[in-house]
């Protein structure tokens, strides 16, 4: 278990917020499979939700079955952070969680993201105001940061340790700097200095998690409380219970064959129609089947077949015919539809 603040999780792996990725349908789908211990959405603009913006509601969308969920807010310290902290209370948030480490542009250079690793003093001092902002709801605000923008300037323990201070409940640490991007391998030494600064909260590792014993070896070498997944759970949404399983007994869950990945792709095709809707549901498949296509070997015409979908009933119907001919059975039996 970890536990943020009141909240207690019943596994220590968590969902990573991620732009373009992480909407209601995925973090369903990442549940179902199971060892989710919280799920967060895409990154939300501030100044968006505030003013209800379509874009920015539909990324924080969520119903009954997408708990405990954890909004991610970008902003700086011009923008109204602790106002829309309270929304996201408001709207379902158990954990309210500020993006510091974020490397796009548009974010990083405008708005916030990595941009609030360059003023430590600055940054603090908005955490605490949104802290304060939603103590009276308790719910716990948490930090994702990298290890620093660039080598030069390696703030991340520092940091950690005066948001700890100011009442900060948990720190997730992507462990390379703003400049790396996603380039190189996270720097687990890194993520284990900023374990040693801190004296009461958890701090979470995050980088490079795309199979189950890499989870070991983040914690066994960071000390850290609990490890945040992301581009590894695009390709494997099963990585949690996986990962689960390994922390609790050593050995993790076999991977899926071929024909449970399919069942996996059509349910989350299901999910993305019902949550989404018909052309964000397309669109949205089109890209990710090249995610799940990186676990399934030699597939190539399958996966063109789904890219150059024009509707979801094309979809379901290519995914029902792969289906067949792996199990060699009715695929409406083994999808549940017979």
């Amino acid at each position: 278990m970890l536990r943020i603040g009141p909240v207690t999780l019943d596994s220590p792996l968590l969902l990573a917020p991620m732009a373009g990725h992480c909407d209601l349908a995925f973090r369903m789908l990442c549940r179902e499979l199971g060892g989710v211990g919280l799920a967060s959405t895409d990154l939300l603009n501030c100044r968006s939700l505030l003013r209800g913006a379509p874009r920015a509601l539909a990324l924080a969308a969520t119903n009954e079955f997408d708990s405990p969920l954890c909004m991610q807010l970008y902003g700086n310290d011009r923008d109204p952070l602790p106002e829309a902290a309270r929304w996201a209370v408001e709207h379902g948030a158990v954990v309210v969680d500020i993006n510091m480490g974020c490397p796009v542009d548009k974010v990083a250079k405008k708005n916030g993201g990595s941009l609030l690793l360059c003023d430590v003093g600055r940054t603090v001092r908005l955490a605490e105001r949104i802290v304060r902002a939603v103590e009276p709801a308790g719910v716990p605000v948490t930090a994702k940061v990298r290890l620093g923008w660039d080598r030069s300037c390696l703030v991340a323990p520092e940091l950690a340790a005066r948001l700890e201070d100011v009442g900060i409940a948990a720190v997730t640490v992507h462990g390379r700097t703003t400049d790396q991007r996603f380039r190189g391998r996270v720097d687990l030494d890194g993520i284990a200095r900023v374990v040693e600064r801190v004296q009461r909260i958890p701090v979470i590792g995050n980088g490079d998690i795309t199979e189950p014993e890499h989870i070991d070896r983040m914690i066994a070498r960071t000390g850290c409380a609990g490890v945040m997944i992301g581009r590894g759970a695009m390709r494997k949404p099963w990585i949690f219970r996986a990962g689960r399983q390994r922390l609790r007994t050593g050995i993790a869950r076999p991977e899926p064959d071929q024909l449970e990945k399919l069942r996996i792709i059509r349910r989350h095709l299901e999910l993305l129609v019902t949550h989404l809707g018909e052309r964000h549901a397309v669109d949205t498949m089109s890209r990710k089947i090249s995610w799940y296509g990186k676990t399934m070997g030699h597939i190539k015409s399958f996966k063109e077949s789904i890219r150059l979908a024009r509707s979801s009933a094309a979809m379901f119907s290519a995914i029902d015919a792969m289906i067949e001919r792996t199990a060699g059975v009715d695929p409406r039996v083994l999808t549940g539809a017979a």
